[in-house]
């Protein structure tokens, strides 16, 4: 007999005073698990909207799977389990879970039909995807900035976030610390302490975090920014800053020289397959390299050390490679593509829901952050409070609503940036060879990642982890797939032996 949870859910609270929809799914679920051979270890109910991720019971119901092995969760159908875009993507993580979805007689499991499997693919897929370019969304709003000159992250020791202008983080010398910061470099460029010795000396001197000495490898990590000369590092890239200089260029550079560090090249130059595959010796980066002005080279980075090989291999091998991948997706045709666009329109439905309730959450959390700030304004001005404890709390709320303000921005980016992905997924199934050979270099990216993750080059090999639905297409017969009445029928009769 296999372990089950039973989970029940309302949409709200009124239905949950009726007193007719919980008990009545406890009760039909509780028969089903009887009729199947269930233990019901546990039952979880939940009475509040399923629209926002994160649901106290839901997540209860997580860690006690986790903990107890369970084997199935059983539920009345999808729109009490999944009414989110991030439930999709927490339970695919638990391989080994069986999701009965009773009143749909579908069950999502590894041993699920072929044609279950693929729809589920989609929506995981889709939701994926979409919570992956919310991600970049928000970190493309924190590059422009950085184009601009501003920092987009907390101040480095020796400078403090004063707020903003213009939405633009501002950071200048911190009055407590950057002095310590110039003697830092001050000592060192004579060649006489080390950096051991310069962290107990100046922590005599004063300069502590709340406190307790710095680390030695914070020590070295500041000794090493280029920060302090006006300049910041960025995603790997270097940015003049708008912030105030501690120190100049030549005492920076003499640090450096003690340190014997050279500088690293940079180049403008777009790589197809940069940060996507890594080395199958020692798991580091493949970086890229232009040969001659015009042959590119990808070769393990080998920053973990040891005895890599370091394989090398052009670009065109490896467009080659990804080309005869791709070729094996079938060319489907209508039956197929209906498929695709249900469980296109059905993720759309679900990313809507999320938006809106995690924008509602958001512009609340601005205004209580913007009553926050007038508050303490209020209360400087009458004395409650200290110009230090203003400074503070005022650069952090501040900060902490600059934040979710880019949070906001990225919501509409990223829903543009899902239509074009669905169609990408549209299009690319019906011309695949052509879409890849014909696309630039950020949309191949996403097209791979789309097909699938944990890219390896190892001995002049390369390996794939292709995701579900991609992996479906290429080794799942076509009628499988489509559900013609043949293999309908045997779908039924795996499904109806699972149960």
């Amino acid at each position: 007999m296999k372990k089950a949870v039973i989970y029940a859910r309302v949409s709200s609270g009124r239905q949950e005073k009726e007193g007719f929809s919980i008990p009545a799914q406890i009760e039909f679920l509780g028969k089903y698990a009887k009729e199947n051979n269930f233990i019901v270890e546990k039952m979880f109910v939940e009475s509040e909207t399923a629209k926002k991720a994160g649901r106290k019971q839901f997540n209860k119901m997580l860690a006690f799977i986790t903990e107890n092995n369970i084997d199935a969760i059983l539920a009345e159908k999808t729109d009490r389990v999944y009414r989110n875009l991030k439930d999709y993507l927490t339970l695919d993580e638990f391989k080994h879970l069986e999701v009965h979805l009773v009143k749909e007689n579908m069950i999502i499991s590894e041993h699920a039909s072929s044609h279950v499997k693929f729809m589920h693919g989609i929506k995981v897929l889709m939701a994926k995807n979409y919570i992956d370019n919310l991600s970049e969304e928000v970190k493309k709003g924190k590059n422009k900035k950085a184009q601009l000159g501003y920092y987009p992250q907390q101040a480095p020791v020796g400078y403090i976030n004063a707020g903003s202008i213009e939405g633009k983080r501002v950071i200048v010398p911190d009055p407590n610390k950057s002095a310590y910061v110039k003697r830092l470099f001050e000592l060192y460029a004579t060649g006489v302490y080390s950096v051991e010795e310069l962290r107990k000396k100046l922590y005599n001197e004063g300069f502590n975090h709340k406190g307790r000495m710095y680390s030695k490898p914070k020590m070295l990590y500041i000794l090493h920014d280029c920060f302090y000369i006006g300049k910041f590092i960025y995603n790997g890239a270097i940015y003049d800053g708008k912030h105030e200089p501690l120190i100049d260029v030549e005492l920076f550079n003499k640090v450096q020289k003690l340190f014997n560090q050279s500088k690293a090249r940079t180049h403008d130059i777009e790589f197809t397959y940069a940060g996507l595959i890594k080395c199958g010796h020692c798991g580091c980066q493949l970086t890229a390299e232009l040969k001659k002005g015009k042959y590119v080279y990808y070769h393990c980075t080998g920053k973990r050390g040891g005895d890599c090989k370091k394989d090398w291999v052009r670009e065109e091998k490896l467009d080659k490679v990804f080309l005869d991948l791709i070729k094996k997706i079938p060319n489907p045709d209508s039956g197929l593509f209906d498929m695709i666009r249900k469980g296109i329109k059905e993720t759309r439905k679900l990313k809507n829901e999320y938006e809106e309730t995690s924008t509602e959450a958001i512009q609340k959390q601005i205004e209580i952050l913007k009553r926050r700030i007038d508050n303490l304004y209020a209360d400087k001005l009458d004395g409650k409070i200290t110009e230090e404890f203003w400074k503070e709390k005022h650069n952090l709320w501040y900060s902490e609503r600059d934040e979710l303000l880019e949070k906001l921005k990225g919501f509409n980016s990223a829903a543009r940036t899902f239509d074009e992905g669905t169609n990408l997924l549209e299009n690319f199934c019906k011309h695949a060879p052509q879409a890849y050979l014909q696309a630039c270099p950020k949309v191949k990216q996403q097209i791979l990642k789309m097909i699938g993750s944990n890219f390896y080059y190892k001995d002049g090999k390369l390996s794939v982890v292709l995701n579900s639905v991609f992996d479906l297409l290429l080794k799942v017969p076509y009628d499988k797939l489509i559900g013609t009445d043949e293999a309908r029928t045997r779908d039924l009769l795996r499904d109806r032996q699972t149960l």
